[in-house]
């Protein structure tokens, strides 16, 4: 959340260590089928397979609080770094990959309209 001020403060070198550091976190806490990738800037997107809603909740609340927990050494100073997360399941209305990437990025932008730091479901 606010990454863009990790960037301005202390430069892009630092904010692309600190999304390493928290694409670290989110691979300790994901199980060796699924699939992480950058979509796209700050953004990061998991594949979680043979994975339904509840369950998809579940690890991305626990990826969620790993994050939240974490410090992140800059220079002298610990940061903390939140996130939100939305999430989408292929259901029946959900039948391509570009529909369930849409309705995840629907759920994020309620998660980040709604306080932030926090996973909403599509």
């Amino acid at each position: 959340d606010h990454f863009k001020e990790f960037n301005d403060n202390y430069g892009h070198l630092v904010g692309d260590a600190i999304l390493r550091d928290v694409a670290r976190v989110i691979k300790e806490n994901i199980r060796q089928i699924d699939f992480m990738g950058r979509y796209g800037g700050e953004e990061l997107s998991l594949a979680l397979a043979e994975t339904d809603r509840r369950q998809a909740h579940f690890a991305a609340e626990r990826i969620r609080k790993a994050i939240e927990a974490r410090r992140f050494r800059v220079y002298d100073e610990d940061l903390s770094v939140t996130i939100s997360i939305g999430i989408s399941t292929f259901k029946n209305d959900v039948k391509d990959t570009s529909a369930l990437i849409e309705k995840a990025d629907k759920a994020l932008y309620q998660a980040k309209e709604t306080g932030r730091n926090k996973v909403c479901a599509a």
